[in-house]
């Protein structure tokens, strides 16, 4: 391609592809070739020449650097710098979530190439997780195949068009109104989040979904530590008048002020660092950059697909018609954009761009982050091995309050929760019911519930999983309204039965509901049964205190063993699926709950999972035994979240203004 010799392709998308080339000097670049049928579009050559320019605009220390561009057998081509990294989207991917400080690192360099980009007059317009590239000199943002100038915003825009990536765009952008600098400040605190959770802050879908959530979603961004917390959330704002500027970001997480002081403190931060500075690559002739000996693997680099147009439905803002041309998610080491411009010297725009660049030095200086590869050339400075579970997508069952009241008054429905899009939908319609409670059977193909009919009234309920059929009410003897557990082979459910001697632990059979099987006789209270392999759990106050305890699941009235020993009161056991692990509700104050682990034998040492300063009960094992999901808040007005079994990574999977409650999720 001209005088570039290309060794391998490293990505592809919408403008084209990507390739690992060689320069006559020697050195190794990113070729990016536009493809054949782009390539005679006048229009688009137009779109494509006016990239190069903007390139050439913003300050090199924040992306790929633009070396050359030209036309080869009819074929355009750009030539930027080669990135030797990984992109934020495959780092999270392959290792999980950012530790608190490469996160802190990131959101400081990603913001530091806002204020540059900005500063040039530009607008990048997809920025994403895929376009951010974290290499040795620290977070590059590349790919501007979309950026437009700010006096030619709607320049080459066709008409009736939307250039972006659905997930990550600003809500403006899918109402059509006006674009501004802050449609990348809502990007960058989709990244943030991102990077904190592993997930889109707004879940997954289609185009016409994504865009709903966008306009009139709230998002979750996880336990993200401060200041982060307060500044992604700003830059979430529906409204783009009140999200931070690029400035006002960075200053915020480097410079820890606003004005004169904030920028005193981020240029001081340059003085002392700059000669930390790697530089951008090899002088010409010097051969690869270090770390890059080997030629990568050909094909793409990502296994997303293809750019694709979306025909907006009549429920999409803008109406019918219209369609939308995305950009896909998939994108290279080197991009396609990038920077050529000096040095700044002593103007004010000089002095925000210096703050820019201080704050990538302090993101690979001094935050430590810095991204460096192994002898087998992956990234290190993660946890090893494959890295942290990523939130499942296995729906959850749950309550969903119909109206506020609960526990005082009952309108709860019986819902399905997937907690990558924190979507509910009720699977019983039935409006004038209290149904509570609901339970996976094994095979997740059937849900048992409890029906509170009256205060002296409570049934078990059986209705198929996706909603189909009539439910089936199995008995009315269980004992006020408590949860029920299946068999593993899911031909028995147990309960909290009503007898003369009290509540007892019973099992009843589906096929003879009428006989059950009484576990326990004495006159203690008792509720909450799980059930995992040969064992029931529960929790007794037999031992004066609410404690957990077993039995056998096939014996009537056998031997207990105790699982926990706590001085405080606790319930709501809930076993991992090999059943090796049990997690509980410890409640030390009236308004104080917390989850607990601990091993189901009682022999180990329980440890808590969930913190002091937060209230959370119903813990449920993930079907991988990775998470656990909670129902957090007050008891009125509960909502789910979903921690890792290591504590880790707590993010919101519910959301809504009526409380969403008693999760079931293996």
């Amino acid at each position: 391609m001209g005088p570039y010799t290309l060794l391998a392709r490293l990505g592809e998308g919408g403008m084209g592809a990507v390739y690992l080339g060689r320069g006559p000097d020697g050195r190794q670049v990113a070729v990016k070739v536009v493809r054949p049928e782009l390539a005679q579009d006048a229009g688009f050559a137009a779109r494509f020449q006016d990239e190069v320019n903007n390139a050439r605009r913003v300050a090199s220390f924040c992306t790929a650097q633009v070396l050359d561009h030209g036309e080869s057998g009819g074929r355009a081509y750009m030539v930027t710098e080669y990135i030797d990294g990984v992109s934020l989207k495959d780092y999270v991917r392959q290792n999980g979530e950012l530790s608190p400080g490469m996160l802190h690192g990131v959101a400081v360099g990603v913001a530091a190439a806002l204020v540059a980009i900005h500063a040039a007059g530009l607008i990048h317009r997809d920025l994403k997780p895929a376009n951010v590239m974290l290499s040795y000199s620290g977070p590059r943002v590349i790919d501007f195949g979309i950026a437009r100038a700010l006096d030619a915003a709607a320049g080459l825009t066709m008409t009736g068009r939307l250039v972006g990536s659905p997930g990550w765009m600003a809500p403006e952008r899918i109402l059509r109104q006006q674009v501004t600098t802050a449609a990348d400040i809502f990007s960058w605190g989709c990244v943030v989040a991102f990077a904190r959770t592993g997930v889109n802050p707004f879940g997954t879908g289609d185009f016409s979904v994504m865009s709903a959530r966008l306009v009139h979603g709230e998002p979750m961004i996880g336990d993200l530590p401060a200041p982060l917390d307060r500044l992604v959330r700003a830059a979430l704002d529906k409204d783009p008048r009140n999200r931070p500027t690029a400035r006002d970001l960075l200053l915020a997480l480097v410079g820890g002020e606003t004005g004169d002081a904030g920028e005193a403190a981020v240029l001081g931060t340059l003085t002392a660092w700059q000669d930390a500075v790697p530089p951008a690559g090899p002088d010409p002739g010097h051969g690869p950059v270090p770390g890059q000996g080997s030629v990568p693997p050909a094909g793409p680099g990502t296994p997303d697909g293809p750019g694709h147009t979306v025909a907006a439905g009549s429920g999409l803002p803008g109406g019918p018609g219209r369609t939308v041309e995305t950009t896909p998610d998939r994108t290279a080491p080197g991009g396609t954009v990038a920077p050529g411009a000096t040095a700044p010297g002593g103007s004010r725009r000089g002095r925000v761009l210096l703050a820019a660049a201080a704050a990538v030095v302090v993101a690979a200086a001094v935050t430590g982050w810095l991204v460096t590869r192994d002898d087998g050339g992956k990234p290190s400075g993660a946890t090893a091995g494959a890295g942290p579970a990523p939130l499942p997508s296995d729906a959850l069952l749950v309550r969903i309050d119909r109206q506020s009241g609960w526990p005082s008054r009952c309108h709860g429905s019986i819902g399905r929760l997937v907690p990558t899009t924190r979507v509910a939908t009720k699977v019983i319609s039935d409006d004038d019911k209290c149904d509570i409670l609901p339970r996976w059977s094994p095979d997740r193909k059937r849900i048992a519930f409890t029906r509170n009919v009256s205060a002296t009234v409570n049934e078990l309920w059986i209705t198929n999983a996706d909603g189909s059929g009539t439910p089936r009410m199995i008995t009315n003897i269980i004992d006020g309204r408590t949860r029920t557990a299946w068999s593993p082979d899911g031909k028995k459910v147990a309960i909290v039965a009503k007898t003369p001697s009290g509540r007892q632990i019973a099992v009843i059979t589906l096929a003879r509901p009428q006989t059950p099987l009484l576990l326990t006789g004495d006159g203690d209270d008792k509720d909450d049964p799980a059930w995992c392999g040969s064992r029931i759990a529960f929790w007794s106050t037999k031992s004066g205190t609410q404690q957990i305890y077993t039995v056998d699941a096939a014996t009537a009235g056998g031997r207990w063993t105790q699982v926990t020993h706590d001085e405080h009161d606790v319930n709501d056991p809930s076993f991992s699926p090999d059943c090796k692990t049990m997690a509980y509700t410890e409640q030390p104050a009236k308004d104080a709950r917390h989850i607990w682990l601990t091993p189901s034998d009682g022999t180990g040492t329980p440890h808590r999972l969930t913190s002091e300063a937060t209230r959370d009960m119903d813990a449920t094992f993930s079907p991988d035994g990775a998470w656990i999901a909670t129902a957090r808040g007050e008891t009125a007005h509960q909502s789910i979240w979903a921690v890792r079994v290591d504590g880790t990574g707590a993010v919101p999977v519910s959301s809504g203004d009526l409380g969403i409650a008693h999760p079931d999720w293996s």
